[in-house]
């Protein structure tokens, strides 16, 4: 069977990297000591999995972990397990158990919503709308791995809406952003795009950036919560 959870990156920990937050979790797991299943062969390790790789900076709400286990175990005991193992920054808010072949929950991101607050005084309604009517807008980033060196994004494939407000000189952006087999955008390249195409000058660098929701996405285009029978945390 598998564990899943939805976890957080909270604000105090929002500047260790992607292989370091995995890599807390699976010492977590471990002091758990919780039933995990192992890989075979000379190098066996544990069978678990995030959902989608957040970038260094960013807080999230809306983290997933996939544990697959050896032996049964209820959802509730599992939780009061690992919430214990847990370092300080990261919290559980929710789980559920599915079974051994279920898929991936790392296959079956489909899209995040996203909140960026940060300082401005500048205009941002007229740019802003003018992003929300385009039809197309290409941002070049860099790609060092690419023979041209720039890879071309048409930012509205992932993000075609974005909602802004300000209040006492600080912006609010909230925008979803779509998840494809073949990547997503970050929302750091967002705010760069409204100031290369758009005239606004935000200092990205002072961005606080919280995911809010990851979920699945239906054929039709609706959405559906990452977990499905849900044991909620009591926070």
């Amino acid at each position: 069977m598998k564990l899943r959870m939805q976890i957080t990156k909270e604000k105090d920990i929002r500047f260790i990297s992607h292989l370091e937050y995995v890599r807390t979790i699976e010492r977590a797991i471990r002091r758990a000591k919780l039933p995990a299943a192992y890989s075979e062969g000379f190098n066996p390790h544990l069978k678990f999995s995030l959902a989608s790789a957040l970038g260094v900076g960013v807080v999230s709400l809306a983290e997933f972990v996939e544990i697959e286990l050896a032996e049964p175990m209820e959802a509730e005991a599992a939780v009061q397990k690992m919430a214990a193992a847990l370092p300080r920054g990261i919290r559980i808010l929710a789980a559920d158990v599915a079974a051994t072949n279920a898929p991936a929950l790392m296959a079956s991101a489909g899209g995040a919503d996203y909140s960026v607050t940060l300082p401005y005084t500048g205009a941002y309604v007229e740019p802003v709308t003018a992003f929300n009517e385009a039809d197309s807008v290409i941002y070049a980033k860099a790609a060092p791995k690419l023979r041209n060196k720039v890879k071309e994004i048409d930012v509205k494939f992932y993000i075609p809406q974005v909602a802004a407000s300000c209040e006492d000189d600080l912006l609010t952006l909230t925008f979803s952003c779509r998840i494809t087999p073949n990547g997503s955008m970050k929302a750091v390249d967002l705010l760069k795009t409204l100031n290369q195409h758009f005239g606004m000058e935000m200092p990205v660098e002072k961005a606080d950036i919280t995911r809010l929701d990851l979920y699945r996405v239906t054929a039709a285009g609706g959405r559906l919560p990452m977990l499905e029978a849900m044991y909620t945390v009591e926070q």
